[in-house]
């Protein structure tokens, strides 16, 4: 820990000589390194180790990994496999496409068939009078158009037809080839040769050059040779003068051991190594710079390296592979050692980069690039401005004036700064800062040429993002979060004259924040719909037509930012924007999405810094990036979209058939034909760019699709159960600003299914014929069998009538005789009341005449007489019974129903009952029973209670339903 500390020590003590040397020099240089791509294991699903990389015409990627051949077009990845199952330690695409590669005690080539299958043949076998024991290839060399094969142990030469054995006394290390010349570190002996017809000629021997040399790469006239361990050498073959390159490199290759070496298209070196990354070296020695895991490498150990065809760099490693965007014009700048935070706002100024992040105002020095915290602004600085020969940054604590590495407290604002504008206003030029509550002026002092606080502005405090003043004068603030103020300030400056809040911009707007910025001496506004302007003339804010008409998708900017009088920059959430201004309207220069950088700008906190040579930087999370508009890609070998492979799938037998990919690049040799079962097909194409620009593919099938669509970002594109007939796939590939990059037409025919062809038409008519002759025949048989029914159904219908006419007069005779029988029953039954009604009135006199007798009011004779008289008149019959079975036959057994539920119901019961349902009143009935009403209302509450009968419910209703 106590080390650690010391070196801490030292270095900034190191630092802080090294500003002052920048303040004389005014030259400040920061290790900017490219952007990085790793791709580890899990990307690619195969073997750690990568040992080779070659580009094929097409432009895909191969790799040589411990499992086989990877292949990469930038956005699959595919796995080939050696007939060993081993891995790939050498590689090599010849211009004819055949894809050369090493293995153990095997090596042989890839071509690809037409359905883009790569189809390995190999070279090794005993029928190319080749026997191997124990060799491992590990360089492929073309020389004279012949293919050399390198292991450790010797070397194989394949003519296109043959094999051979080459002949050497020592065993090769490695074999390079350069301008038409083929050279051999040898491991015994340490010689250095160049081979010509065969013959070796030692160029540096192992006296002179105790090392092995690991990469051979052109140095104007002259051989740049990377040694192991002993750093860079250059060699004058025809003076045969081999010199020390003096490079602060050397230090790095000798303590990482240098393995491998390119030369990119602008004559920059880059040398791997196998313990410390790669380190980037132009002509004149400069390291450009260095990476390794400490900035940005997946991993330390370099088995080899490749430069594309768009001289970007591709570095198999140890463990992944990576690719470094050399050709970019985006370098980055993001130091680990030191943890900056959000960087707000950037300026350059006597040789030194400052920094105002959330975390305090760093400075960056020369070439070692540690970020140096300035004394005393530690917490969020918000911007440093240049206002000239003065810095200016607004600090939580305060307004700071920044001279070299130290930083004042300007006296007399309250709090820190946010924003600060130079302008002029009533005809006075001032700088004017706005806060999270103030609004302060400085303004210059005559003696010192130095700007200095002046007053608050009373009459306006809040929470200002942004403002921006017009050339009349006004001051258009942005709130935090809400709407914007117009503010006009008095002849002398201290106070708020007019103040107007807008809260939006068109009615039907939701409230919001409103962007406030500047665009040719114009004030813009922005709220994510549209884009506004502030006419002087109106006095009105009014849509920017000349902005929402073209670029409509960039109403969402909440800064612009002027790069000269014709580029600005619009910074959006999600991406940098460049504009051009010609002709009276707004062109797109470039797109640069935030996806390229692994730590972009925080939400509406995106800043660029335009330098006085036109280098634009980008503040970003943890550093910054440079971008140098005048660096345009190398694009040597025109990408072209292409189709990796073809597929048509049948749900019938469940299987995958592939196509030939050869109708894209050659439509002349016809269209593929497939049976109708295999209509759903499956396109996958290849744009190999690896440059990290935004491109688009769009897809629109000709007898399909009416118009274009766009495809999905796997460059996948399925079209589902089709229709038979002939199809042509166009295909294209747009850049961000809608320009075509590339396109393909790939046409094929479904066939007919047999349900539609010819001979099933010829079938679907004879059958058709077939049937409708049996239609008809049994149309006719359907025809006799009806009649046969209707004369059936005639006769069976007339039996039915006769039958119920039979029927009819029956129920009429028996209704007749029914009738006849009711109406004696009611006549018996009136009888034989009206003889119940007399007899019960004999029965009275009866007994009136005897309890005259008792009294003895006549004779004892007369009385016996006269009853003797009313007896002979008295019938002796049962008249109640004879009652009972008219009413019986009259009621439908009422009485006999009655008994059979009620079983004890006594006669005078059943009498009351049948009184009750001829609905007779109670007066009739008590003198027909020869009782008084208290006794029948006393019989029938008896009755009642004997029926169980509820309250509420009519005795009399109760008998006449009874049944």
């Amino acid at each position: 820990m106590k080390e650690i500390l010391e070196r801490t020590l030292v270095r900034r003590l190191i630092c802080c000589v090294i500003a002052l040397l920048f303040c004389i020099t005014g030259n400040a240089k920061v290790p900017y390194i490219p952007k990085i791509i790793n791709y580890p294991v899990s990307d690619y699903k195969a073997g750690n180790q990568n040992w080779a990389v070659a580009q094929g015409p097409g432009g895909k990627m191969y790799i040589g990994n411990n499992r086989g051949l990877l292949v990469f077009d930038g956005i699959h990845w595919d796995l080939v496999k050696l007939p060993n199952n081993l891995g790939v330690r050498a590689l090599y695409v010849s211009k004819d496409g055949r894809i050369y590669v090493g293995s153990f005690e095997e090596f042989g080539y890839f071509e690809m068939d037409d359905e883009n299958d790569l189809i390995y043949h190999s070279l090794s076998s005993s029928e190319m009078n080749v026997y191997l024991n124990n060799d491992e290839f590990w360089t492929i060399n073309e020389y004279k158009g012949e293919i050399y094969f390198q292991s450790f142990r010797s070397f194989f030469i394949y003519d296109g037809d043959k094999v051979r054995k080459g002949v050497s006394d020592l065993s090769p290390l490695y074999i390079f080839t350069l301008d038409d010349h083929l050279y051999i570190q040898f491991m015994e002996g340490g010689s250095f040769c160049r081979m010509d017809d065969g013959q070796f000629t030692e160029l540096v021997s192992k006296k002179v050059l105790s090392d092995d040399v690991v990469s051979v790469l052109p140095f104007d006239h002259q051989l740049l040779l990377v040694s192991a361990r002993s750093g860079c050498f250059i060699y004058d073959e025809v003076c045969e003068k081999l010199s020390v390159w003096s490079t602060p490199a050397n230090e790095i290759l000798k303590e990482g051991i240098a393995n491998r070496g390119v030369m990119m298209k602008d004559s920059t070196y880059v040398i791997g190594t196998i313990s410390n990354g790669i380190v980037a070296i132009n002509k004149n020695g400069e390291m450009l710079w260095h990476i390794n895991r400490e900035n940005g490498l997946i991993n330390n150990t370099v088995l080899r390296l490749f430069a594309d065809n768009t001289d970007n760099l591709w570095v198999a490693l140890d463990n992944g592979i990576a690719q470094v965007q050399m050709n970019s014009p985006i370098y980055f700048y993001e130091p680990l050692e030191a943890q900056i935070g959000m960087v707000h706002d950037m300026v350059i100024e006597k040789g030194i980069i400052y920094l105002a992040t959330n975390q305090g105002l760093y400075a960056l020095l020369e070439n070692d690039g540690y970020p140096m915290l300035v004394p005393n602004t530690q917490e969020q600085t918000w911007y440093i401005s240049d206002v000239g020969n003065q810095l200016i940054a607004g600090h939580n604590k305060g307004t700071l004036q920044v001279d070299g590495l130290r930083a004042t407290q300007i006296p007399g604002p309250n709090g820190g700064g946010t924003v600060l504008r130079k302008c002029i206003i009533h005809g006075k030029e001032i700088l004017l800062q706005m806060s999270y509550r103030p609004l302060s002026v400085f303004t210059r002092d005559m003696a010192t040429n130095r700007w200095q606080f002046s007053h608050n502005v009373e009459g306006f405090s809040n929470l200002i993002k942004s403002f921006e003043v017009d050339p009349t004068g006004n001051i258009w603030a942005s709130h935090m979060y809400k709407g914007i103020y117009r503010l006009r300030l008095n002849e002398d400056l201290k106070s708020v004259k007019e103040m107007e809040y807008i809260g939006k911009l068109e009615p039907e707007n939701e409230s919001g924040t409103i962007n406030v910025m500047k665009l040719r001496g114009r004030i813009v506004f922005s709220d994510g719909r549209k884009f506004y302007t502030y006419e002087d003339l109106t006095g009105k804010i009014v849509p920017y037509d000349l902005l929402n008409e073209d670029f409509p998708e960039l109403s969402d900017t909440y800064r612009i930012v002027s790069l000269n009088n014709d580029l600005y920059w619009f910074i959006r959430n999600s991406e940098y924007v460049l504009l051009g201004y010609e002709f009276g309207r707004f062109h797109l220069k470039m797109r640069i999405p935030f996806t390229l950088f692994d730590n972009p700008t925080i939400e509406d906190r995106g800043n660029i810094y335009v330098a006085s040579d036109g280098t634009s930087y980008f503040c970003l999370n943890g550093g910054i990036a440079r971008y140098n508009r005048y660096r345009n890609y190398v694009d040597t070998t025109r990408v072209s979209l292409s189709l990796s492979q073809v597929q048509a799938y049948s749900r019938h037998e469940n299987e995958l058939a592939p196509l030939p990919c050869k109708g894209a690049e050659a439509p002349e040799a016809g269209a593929s034909v497939l049976s109708y079962s295999y209509n759903t097909i499956l396109f996958k194409f290849s744009y190999p760019d690896y440059t990290g620009r935004h491109f688009q593919i769009y897809y629109k099938l000709d007898g399909f699709d009416n118009e274009w669509t766009g495809g999905a970002s796997n460059f996948q594109q399925t079209y589902l159960n089709l229709p038979y007939g002939n199809f042509v796939l166009h295909a294209v590939v747009k850049d961000d600003r809608g320009k075509e990059l590339s396109s393909l037409s790939y046409p094929f025919k479904i066939e007919r299914p047999f349900y539609s062809s010819w001979w099933a038409m010829i079938i679907y008519f004879a059958l058709s014929l077939c049937i409708l002759v049996v239609l008809v025949r049994m149309y006719t048989m359907w025809i006799v069998m009806r009649e046969k029914k209707v004369n059936e159904e005639q006769k069976r219908l007339q039996e039915e009538q006769l039958k119920a006419q039979e029927q009819l007069i029956i129920k009429l005779e028996n209704e007749k005789l029914e009738d006849d029988l009711t109406y004696k029953s009611k006549e018996l039954a009136s009888a034989t009341l009206s003889v119940i009604s007399h007899n019960d009135f004999l029965e009275g006199l009866k007994k009136e005449i005897q309890a005259q007798q008792l009294s003895g009011s006549y004779t004892k004779r007369f009385f016996e007489k006269l009853i003797r008289m009313i007896d002979e008149n008295i019938s002796g019959e049962d008249e109640w019974a004879i009652f009972q079975t008219n009413f019986d036959r009259i009621h439908e057994k009422f009485f006999t129903n009655l008994k059979e539920r009620y079983p004890d119901l006594t006669p005078g019961d059943l009498r009351l009952c049948a009184l009750l349902r001829l609905n007779m009143p109670t007066k009739d009935i008590a003198r027909m029973q020869n009782l008084s009403v208290r006794g029948i209302e006393a019989a029938r509450y008896r009755l009642r209670k004997k029926l169980n009968l509820p309250e509420g419910q009519s005795l009399v209703d109760f008998m006449i339903q009874f049944h």
